[in-house]
């Protein structure tokens, strides 16, 4: 039977409890002592040892010697894996080689430490480890609920095997988990924070959408701040293009790559996006101008978008303007089916589309913001986009 961390899950308070596997009652007692100070410490001096702690207790992190009688540690790595997936792995060991090295990597070992072993060494490797574990947990738990709220759970869990892997989602939950633990943090970081966890979860669902939220933001940004708006709508309007499409992550990933057309199913499927995503925002406390961007921004300015059917001025303008920054980043990067259109054929679209999906009077100021620029608008959002990821 597979003892899940979900079936329980410590509160922040706890103390985590780590297993210490070692043959050779030194280095067991040495590590004992150095973890005891911080952590509940169990001991084993074999593999069916620490298999039967491990099914007895719950366990966050195993240390384990490689080279032990009976069970040898690659093995209990192995059976560690396939029953305990969960669990966190670090190598301490005195035979260290090459071939052990890429085994450890291969059974996604936190961390690998050569013996004798170092008191701050061990120190920071269990901490590190440990903490990538509990942004995992409150990432598992931030997306589970996402996946009842919106309907697709299965869709959730199959996107977050990816975002486990990406290490900018890990980033961006190292840096939310920092502002929820800070007390004297303002509730709306934390709201934008996991916003900003799941905008960049829904793009490891495809290289062609990598980077295209953040882009999005930027570009609405420059166009807002060209239309002399006040301050406070400049930035909502920015977070607004960076969080447009979060209701993405109710849309099955093989629709969003889909090169052909879709059918009328699976276009009303796709089209539920923009619903989604306000429903996700709207308990965030996000201001009216963040809201209606991410509700409205299918809108078209002669009414035959999809939302609500809205037209003209009927629709706010933050959603005319995330409309427009949208579009110019689908049309300046490759897609399944096509690949990024010239400037001069962007430029032609939308003076084509002023006043029939785009608000003709923002298309106007768009153009003149594209000219006004001496490097095309899309190397300075990358070259934006890469200082904040080095950020």
């Amino acid at each position: 039977m597979s003892h899940h961390s979900s079936d329980r899950q410590p509160a922040p308070s706890e103390r985590a409890t780590v297993l210490v596997v070692d043959d050779e009652r030194g280095p067991r007692e040495s590590l004992r002592m150095i973890l005891e100070p911080n952590y509940d410490v169990a001991v084993a001096r074999d593999g069916s040892e620490a298999l039967r702690t491990l099914r007895q207790q719950p366990i966050d992190l195993v240390t384990l010697d490689l080279n032990m009688p009976g069970m040898q540690g690659e093995e209990l790595m192995r059976l560690i894996r396939r029953e305990f997936p969960e669990v966190e792995l670090i190598i301490i060991t005195g035979h260290g080689s090459l071939e052990n090295a890429t085994e450890a990597i291969r059974y996604g070992v936190a961390d690998y430490l050569q013996k004798p072993f170092d008191v701050v060494q061990v120190m920071a490797a269990v901490f590190r480890c440990l903490s990538r574990r509990r942004g995992r947990v409150r990432l598992v738990e931030f997306l589970s609920s996402l996946g009842e709220t919106v309907g697709y759970q299965d869709q959730i869990e199959a996107i977050l095997e990816q975002a486990e892997r990406d290490p900018r989602v890990g980033r961006r939950v190292g840096t939310l988990l920092d502002q929820l633990e800070a007390p004297e943090a303002h509730p709306m970081a934390h709201a934008l924070g996991f916003l900003e966890v799941l905008a960049d979860t829904v793009e490891v669902q495809s290289d062609f959408l990598r980077g295209h939220a953040r882009r999005t933001g930027y570009y609405a940004g420059l166009l807002a701040d060209r239309l002399q708006l006040d301050a406070r709508l400049v930035e909502d309007v920015r977070i607004a293009g960076f969080v447009h499409d979060v209701g993405k992550i109710g849309v099955p990933s093989e629709l969003l790559m889909r090169p052909g057309a879709l059918d009328p199913k699976e276009r009303c499927l796709l089209e539920k996006h923009p619903e989604i995503g306000a429903r996700l925002v709207e308990p965030m406390r996000v201001s009216m101008d963040v809201l209606s961007a991410v509700r409205h921004h299918h809108e078209w300015w002669d009414g035959r978008g999809y939302g609500d059917g809205l037209y003209g001025e009927q629709i706010p303008l933050s959603a005319r303007v995330v409309a427009l920054a949208d579009a110019y980043d689908a049309m300046t990067c490759d897609r399944p089916y096509r690949q990024a259109l010239l400037p001069e054929v962007v430029r032609h679209e939308i003076e084509r589309y002023a006043g029939v999906q785009f608000d003709p009077t923002l298309a106007k100021e768009f153009l003149r913001l594209m000219d006004a620029s001496e490097v095309p608008l899309q190397v300075l959002a990358e070259s934006s986009t890469l200082q904040e990821d080095a950020a």
